[in-house]
């Protein structure tokens, strides 16, 4: 399948597929080559990413049961208008799951802010970052004091 019938069929839906995923914003004029999306279509990434779809039935629970346990400074970035993720299941509940979870959510924005929005996203980084490198943490324990 990843080397006969996936790749044509990816080539032919390649466009909708990026215009659902930017959603609502437009996705960029060079995404496909300077923004790595041709990268997708090779046959073994499109192998790879089948066998995280079947494999996340499988883990993802397992995983979630450990979320309680991170105990560094997390943060996730949100928006609200992601057609791909929901917030209301996949966003705002980690709140709840993650002690001192940094959660922004950005009204409008859609899957990609990386490339819709690279300055909040770069201070977003820099300030969970902040918090991971402050002095009160003792590096041993990677607990707050």
């Amino acid at each position: 399948m990843s080397y006969t019938l996936a790749i044509p069929t990816s080539l032919r839906y390649a466009r909708p597929t990026m215009e659902f995923v930017f959603a609502p914003q437009a996705f960029p004029a060079d995404y496909m080559v300077d923004g790595g999306g041709w990268l997708g279509l090779r046959p073994a990434h499109f192998y790879a990413t089948s066998s995280d779809v079947v494999a996340v039935e499988q883990d993802l629970g397992r995983i979630e049961g450990r979320y309680g346990e991170i105990a560094m400074p997390a943060g996730i970035l949100f928006g609200t208008a992601d057609r791909v993720i929901d917030i209301r299941t996949h966003g705002e509940p980690m709140q709840n799951k993650i002690e001192r979870l940094d959660f922004e959510s950005v009204d409008g924005l859609g899957h990609m802010p990386q490339f819709n929005e690279p300055e909040r996203v770069i201070a977003f980084i820099q300030r969970v970052a902040a918090r991971a490198f402050r002095s009160d943490i003792n590096p041993a324990s990677q607990q707050f004091q």
